[in-house]
């Protein structure tokens, strides 16, 4: 006999009203929800009725897995194999569902994602930063899809991530993306490769802006510079290659002082100038990804989808995988009697050090804004 599952349910004090004109919209524990009645035969999802603005809505309504037409274990299995780097029709082998399927929760995931990580991402206090690209393929090998991203390499958290054609617009995007999210964009030491692009763009999106003064009465005015703040700096790690064996590694300071660069070094615990946290990210989200492996054919037939399993990957990397650098030590030994009982050397701390009052929430939901009814 098959052992059915218990799904259990948030309370009601932790869902709020998702009618944006109603006075109570977001904001949770006010009393204001009452359950209207139960629907479906496995899942028994609730419908809420909202006592300030009279709105009827579903528990799941703006959720991932709001209209999702299976049954929520299924749905989460699927998330779960896609974010483990099945490919879709393999998890629709796993799970026992339509492909189909599986593509509309990989879109509706991705997107889910993308506007979690939207609302939870700004204000970091970072002041290290790596970058890098990743090549890919949609439809065939002449359709390359690249993916950027911008971590810090201290707490591996990734803050900015974008895909498209790898081109200057692209690391454009990308520093800008990441610089909107931070706190303070003048203080940070920027470690990128070779691309030219990187050096172009940082005076511009990490330098203060001044106008330099016009020469003279007449003549047009000068166009706007940008100053490198002694909080700021910029290394190029360049490898040099012959064919596939490495040769040289060249270090190059294009933008900021060396003595920055040194400071962000001791903080890092690294002896030379590198890019390795952003490197080994790089293989952790091919692996997380089937449409990034590196093998011949794998590659996503369809641009879309190959986008939103990106978003997704990136999502379970950030707020569902435990990472070793967000441990700290146990303050008293923990285990069984039979084992030797020495000081056990990490306990997780979901809190990441640069959020302020963050919650770890459930991965296939995202913020009030965005309609948050399942942390």
């Amino acid at each position: 006999m098959e052992k059915k599952i218990e799904i259990t349910r948030p309370p009601l004090e932790s869902l709020a009203c998702i009618n944006p004109e109603c006075k109570l919209y977001g904001q949770t524990g006010q009393r204001n929800l009452s359950i209207r009645k139960v629907y479906g035969k496995h899942d028994r999802i609730r419908y809420l009725h909202c006592s300030a603005c009279q709105e009827e809505f579903s528990e799941r309504k703006n959720t991932a897995l709001w209209n999702c037409k299976i049954a929520e274990e299924k749905a989460v299995s699927v998330a779960e194999h896609l974010s483990e780097g099945n490919s879709i029709k393999g998890t629709a082998r796993l799970v026992r569902v339509d492909p189909s399927t599986v593509r509309r929760l990989n879109k509706r995931a991705g997107r889910h994602g993308q506007q979690y990580h939207d609302e939870k991402v700004h204000d970091l206090a970072i002041e290290n930063l790596q970058a890098d690209e990743r090549y890919g393929f949609v439809a065939e090998k002449s359709q390359p899809a690249w993916e950027a991203e911008l971590m810090d390499p201290e707490s591996k958290f990734v803050l900015s991530h974008v895909q498209g054609r790898r081109d200057e617009e692209m690391i454009r995007h990308l520093l800008e993306d990441g610089a909107n999210r931070l706190a303070d964009r003048h203080q940070v030491a920027l470690f990128t490769d070779g691309d030219a692009s990187y050096a172009t763009h940082f005076p511009e999106i990490f330098g203060r802006a001044y106008q330099p003064a016009r020469k003279g009465g007449q003549g047009r005015i000068p166009d706007l510079r940008y100053r490198i703040p002694h909080s700021a700096a910029h290394v190029q790690v360049i490898k040099h290659r012959q064919g596939k064996r490495l040769q040289s590694i060249e270090i190059r300071y294009p933008h900021g002082s060396q003595k920055r660069i040194d400071q962000a070094l001791k903080q890092l615990g690294y002896h030379v100038p590198n890019t390795s946290a952003i490197e080994r990210r790089n293989g952790t989200a091919r692996l997380m990804s089937k449409a990034q492996v590196r093998r011949s054919l794998a590659f996503s037939k369809r641009e879309d989808q190959k986008i939103a399993l990106g978003w997704w990957a990136l999502t379970a990397y950030n707020w569902c995988r435990s990472h070793r650098s967000l441990r700290c030590p146990l303050p008293h030994p923990k285990g069984k009697k039979s084992i030797n009982n020495v000081p056990q050397l990490w306990l997780l701390a979901w809190q990441i050090q640069f959020f302020l009052k963050l919650r770890y929430s459930f991965p296939l939901c995202t913020h009030h804004r965005v309609g948050d009814n399942l942390t």
